[in-house]
């Protein structure tokens, strides 16, 4: 499950393609991709399941802390366990100014993937993404965005075989509001279908609380947005 929050995560992060220098230009940046208003400097989402009888909250599965700069551009997206040990780190790659992939460490397995966008959706876009390990192809994913450039489905290949494919859906105002993931293994088919309800927004618009229901299961989400 952490793998595919990763490759979900890591396929945001390449969707972000804009040029880093083009800045009157610029339509598409890692704040639009993550769909926030203002000058975001970093992100840090974690979702908790809540005992109200005992007015608990317990830390469910990993963390997501996200970076950018003052233009909006992705600096890096790390993972972290409860106890705050960092266990994967995403950082992009740039060529000519442009996000050409991304460098993904497993910390623990000491594995680095190198990712690399092959071709680009709406002019900045990852639409299809290659992952190497010690130089040999070992993963590709393939996306597809709407008009605001936000995630519609991915889909993901090993030696050529669809392994995992995710959708979104969105609301008026962009907020994701339900996704559907299948992996497939030895014939099987294991479905998770999500839905989220936005409880609480900041002053500038952007969700701060929200309640997601993952078959049938109810968690609590909150995201803190620090700004410049």
């Amino acid at each position: 499950m952490k793998f595919y929050l990763l490759l979900f995560s890591i396929c945001v992060a390449s969707l972000n393609c804009q040029q880093k220098n083009d800045n009157a230009k610029k339509k598409f940046t890692g704040w639009t991709s993550h769909n926030v208003n203002g000058k975001v400097k970093e992100i840090t989402i974690k979702s908790y399941k809540t005992d109200s009888l005992h007015n608990t909250k317990t830390l469910e599965g990993l963390y997501h802390n996200f970076q950018f700069t003052t233009n909006g551009d992705e600096l890096e997206y790390n993972i972290y366990d409860k106890n705050n040990d960092l266990k994967f780190k995403s950082v992009p790659t740039y060529k000519n100014g442009k996000i050409s992939g991304s460098i993904v460490n497993h910390i623990e397995e000491k594995i680095s993937e190198t990712w690399v966008i092959k071709k680009y959706l709406l002019g900045f876009y990852g639409g299809e993404i290659e992952c190497y390990i010690d130089k040999k192809l070992v993963k590709k994913a393939v996306n597809t965005v709407n008009e605001k450039g936000h995630q519609k489905r991915l889909k993901l290949f090993s030696n050529g075989k669809l392994i995992f494919e995710k959708s979104f859906d969105y609301d008026k105002n962009e907020n994701m509001t339900g996704s559907t993931e299948n992996s497939y293994a030895n014939d099987t088919v294991y479905s998770i279908k999500y839905s989220f309800i936005y409880n609480e927004f900041d002053k500038n618009k952007n969700w701060t609380k929200r309640t997601d229901v993952v078959n049938g299961k109810y968690l609590t989400t909150e995201r803190v947005l620090d700004y410049y």
